[in-house]
């Protein structure tokens, strides 16, 4: 057979036909990824046209917001974490003077410069008078003052009107009729009169009685201890309650130092930062409530000839509660004190409806706490005993004071004696001094 008859012996190789199942699959896979090849490409492209921190948009408004003028906030109050009070330290007495009777002590100081520089001492200076007066509700010593000089006049007034100016601000030194008195003058207030004398030998001072007090003891017995070692009787007057109100009270019945009772009652400033202490008054408690603690802090000082108040400004001024605190004392046959501490006090109007002994404060000696300044207070203190025949210095027990006391002791006037206050109370003179001169002068 030729070749073109011949079946040739391979078998041609037939191809096959895809099957319809798998052709189906392929393209279902090939949809999924050009779906989600899109989905992606989508999502990347939001991403990209989403606002970016990075951005030169953002950051334009960052440079914007960065460079504009600050914007004022709103203030926000502060909470402050609760801290626990600080105990308020002892306050031994209502500031009397403070500030106004401040400036009056710097004028005293610049007489006593002057009379130092004009080659005197401060017996050159005699007070004729010192009267409480009142600037704008502050208490201060108005005197009138007799100096005694071998100088020209005008040489001494020149010298202080000096010492004045570098002492004070505001403040005039000005001449007065008849042509030797001169008034000094500060903030427009006259504070003090001088009396310009010529002599040739130093006057020759008189003679009084003063009585020293000490308030506000009991915090401290050795402090009371150093008081009674002084060469002067000094009269305790010892506040209740206090951590050796007893032990004080012991030493000084020990030692025949006469005692007295420091009340403590209601000042105008309380509560605003003024606390009178344990035991004290107060005009809104009832009858039974005075009686009850007037009673209570007389058994702490056992011996106690009598009573002067601890502050008070305000209950000294409420008829019906110094009336409770009078009858007590009537009782008890003791004489009371008025420590001053207000000029609507109703204490003596009392003391003579209800016939009992009285005494007031004349001068308080370390309302500035400085010795020098406490040693003219005593220095004014002898003057007003010479002047009345007798007067009455409450001090506190500051260092200071006492540092003064024991360098006054060697210096002071000893034609002025310094008495227990129960002498005081028992000299006749006294009871014509406290009907006359006391009432009419006020010291």
């Amino acid at each position: 057979m030729t070749p073109s008859g011949k079946k040739s012996s391979k078998k041609k190789k037939k191809k096959k036909k895809a099957s319809p199942k798998r052709t189906t699959l392929t393209g279902v896979r090939f949809m999924f990824w050009v779906s989600a090849f899109g989905v992606t490409l989508a999502v990347l492209l939001a991403i990209l046209l989403l606002p970016h921190k990075d951005s030169a948009t953002t950051r334009h408004v960052e440079q914007q917001i960065t460079e504009a003028e600050p914007v004022k906030a709103k203030k926000v109050p502060e909470i402050k974490p609760f801290l626990p009070e600080k105990p308020k330290p002892f306050v031994y007495e209502e500031k009397i003077g403070a500030d106004f009777d401040l400036r009056v002590w710097e004028a005293d100081m610049a007489i006593l410069q002057t009379l130092s520089l004009m080659g005197h001492g401060e017996d050159r200076m005699v007070h004729k008078k010192i009267e409480p007066r009142f600037f704008y509700g502050t208490p201060y010593h108005f005197q009138e003052i007799t100096i005694y000089t071998i100088n020209d006049h005008d040489e001494f007034i020149s010298k202080l009107k000096d010492n004045l100016d570098r002492f004070l601000s505001n403040v005039s030194l000005a001449r007065k009729l008849p042509e030797n008195k001169w008034a000094i003058n500060i903030n427009g207030q006259n504070t003090h009169i001088l009396t310009l004398e010529r002599i040739l030998e130093k006057p020759l001072p008189g003679s009084g009685k003063l009585v020293v007090i000490i308030d506000d003891l009991g915090g401290s017995l050795n402090y009371a201890k150093e008081l009674g070692s002084l060469d002067f009787p000094v009269i305790f007057s010892i506040l209740p309650l206090m951590p050796e109100t007893r032990k004080v009270a012991d030493f000084a019945r020990k030692n025949n130092i006469e005692t007295m009772l420091h009340l403590p009652m209601e000042p105008k400033g309380y509560p605003q930062g003024v606390e009178p202490g344990p035991g004290a008054l107060f005009v809104s408690m009832d009858d039974n409530e005075i009686t009850r603690r007037v009673i209570e802090n007389l058994a702490q000082v056992p011996g106690a000839i009598g009573v002067n108040n601890h502050m008070g400004s305000r209950f000294t001024q409420d008829y019906r509660g110094m009336s409770l605190v009078f009858d007590e004392l009537k009782k008890n046959g003791l004489f009371f004190l008025d420590s001053l501490t207000t000029s609507k006090s109703v204490a003596e109007k009392l003391s003579r409806e209800k016939n009992i002994d009285f005494l007031k404060r004349h001068v308080f000696l370390d309302n500035v706490q400085d010795k020098n300044a406490i040693l003219f207070q005593l220095s004014k203190a002898e003057n007003i005993a010479i002047k009345l025949g007798l007067a009455v210095a409450i001090g506190h027990p500051y260092p200071e004071t006492l540092e003064a006391l024991k360098e006054w002791n060697g210096l002071r006037n000893q034609k002025v004696e310094v008495v227990k206050v129960s002498e005081l109370i028992a000299t006749r003179s006294y009871s014509t001094a406290s009907q006359g001169k006391i009432e009419t002068i006020h010291y």
